[in-house]
């Protein structure tokens, strides 16, 4: 201890440092001196930065090497791991916190008996006498075992927290092999049974009898159970994928100039073609306002991911539609782009309507609730928004979509940029002209 911030050991007392070379000094001192433990807090990434110049990582590696058990908390970047890794090897336990802008001390207790409190005044200094305002140092059992607690608290927060990290990444982990292990066995599964329809078209045509027609019938049944089946595993294993992904921070967009009329017309050919011969009381229509070749329905999008939304969209107005029209309605209001997807359902149940695009929310006994999830997040990721509402007619729901329309292309940037990134890059750099 510095010569003039000792303390009496057999006098209980606190004192406050007012010069920041005499904490700087003091600091050190409890480190250099300490005999049996150091509990040491960083508040911030830049506050290790700093104090690694001073030396103070040197000297706690010197004081491990002596036996002195040490235990820090610390928030974590590139630098601070390459740092903390060091740490480890020298026997010195380091886990992670996270810190907010609130904090503004640092937290140093020696041996269980002295504990130093620093203010950190200006955090953006990159000197630690600069850095810092006033100190206090004291051995007063009163003020040393309640910052005890507070570091034990914050070391048991941490622990839980790393393990519930840890166990999220075996959880995506498990999720994507899973899903890809999954969707492998699928697709030659699904290529045999429609390569295996076809050949028994082919066989029976040879003849014609009563009996063989039924025959038929009966394999052409059950080959179509097994294939619709195969396909809501392999729509699952994607869906499954693609959470994964958005919840990782993978999921990725691919932008460009896509014609919107094109793109719907194509969505439902594709739904028709699904639902084929399960819903003979169904049709559907478009109404297109937003003009032709692409003068009034060009947007910049994902192409394969807005059809995915629209498609999961439509589908959904399938599932609750036993008869009647559903409608797709495209229009343009101001700078925005507005697809609306109307049913003929029961409508949107009370039930889950405030948690409707939420994972697993479904009102289907044989949805997963993932699809109105992953809409919504190909949606955002757009910068667009997505609601629906019951129709005020009281039968059936609208599911309604607004997409920016002035977002513009660059090659640079723009493709492949996390969902998390891209509205705040679109609006900074693709909006307007």
């Amino acid at each position: 201890m510095s010569k003039d911030f000792a303390i009496n050991p057999e006098t209980d007392g606190i004192q406050v440092i007012t010069q920041p070379s005499s904490t700087k000094q003091v600091y050190l001192n409890l480190i250099r001196t300490a005999n049996i433990e150091i509990l040491l807090v960083f508040p911030t990434i830049n506050a290790i930065r700093r104090e690694e110049k001073i030396g103070v990582l040197d000297e706690l590696i010197r004081a491990a090497k002596r036996g002195v058990n040490i235990r820090m908390l610390s928030p974590e970047d590139d630098f601070i791991k390459i740092q903390t890794s060091i740490l480890k090897e020298n026997n010195i336990m380091v886990q992670k916190i996270e810190t907010s802008a609130e904090t503004k001390f640092k937290l140093l207790v020696a041996d269980k008996r002295l504990v130093l409190v620093v203010e950190t005044q200006d955090d953006t200094r990159s000197e630690f006498t600069e850095a810092i305002g006033l100190a206090t140092i004291s051995n007063s059992k009163a003020s040393v075992q309640p910052y005890v607690s507070i570091f034990e608290s914050f070391w048991r927060e941490a622990q839980l927290y790393e393990k519930a990290r840890d166990a999220e990444r075996v959880k995506d982990e498990f999720i994507n092999i899973a899903a890809h292990e999954l969707r492998n066995p699928l697709m030659p599964i699904i290529a045999s049974i429609e390569n295996l329809k076809d050949d028994i078209g082919e066989i029976f045509m040879i003849d014609r009898g009563q009996k063989m027609k039924e025959i038929r019938e009966s394999l052409d049944s059950s080959l179509s159970i097994i294939l619709r089946n195969s396909m809501r595993l392999l729509q699952l294993s994607e869906d499954i994928l693609q959470v994964s992904k958005i919840e990782s921070g993978t999921f990725k967009m691919n932008m460009e100039s896509v014609d919107m009329n094109s793109l719907i017309d194509q969505v439902l050919s594709d739904i028709k073609k699904k639902y084929t011969g399960q819903k003979p009381e169904v049709r559907y229509s478009f109404e297109s306002q937003l003009g032709k070749n692409n003068s009034g329905s060009g947007l910049v999008c994902d192409r394969s991911k807005l059809t995915q939304a629209l498609f999961n969209l439509l589908d959904n107005a399938s599932k609750f539609t036993s008869s009647g029209e559903i409608e797709i309605i495209a229009s343009r209001r101001n700078d925005e782009i507005l697809l609306e997807v109307k049913d003929c359902g029961p409508g949107i149940d009370p039930m889950i309507k405030k948690r409707l695009f939420e994972k697993f929310a479904s009102g289907s006994e044989k949805g997963t609730g993932l699809g109105l999830y992953i809409t919504r997040k190909i949606i955002e990721a757009h910068g667009g928004r997505i609601w629906a509402l019951n129709n005020m007619s009281g039968k059936g729901a609208t599911f309604s979509i607004s997409l920016p329309s002035n977002l513009h292309h660059k090659d640079s940037g723009l493709d492949n940029i996390p969902p998390e990134n891209l509205g705040m890059k679109k609006s900074m750099q693709f909006y307007g002209s």
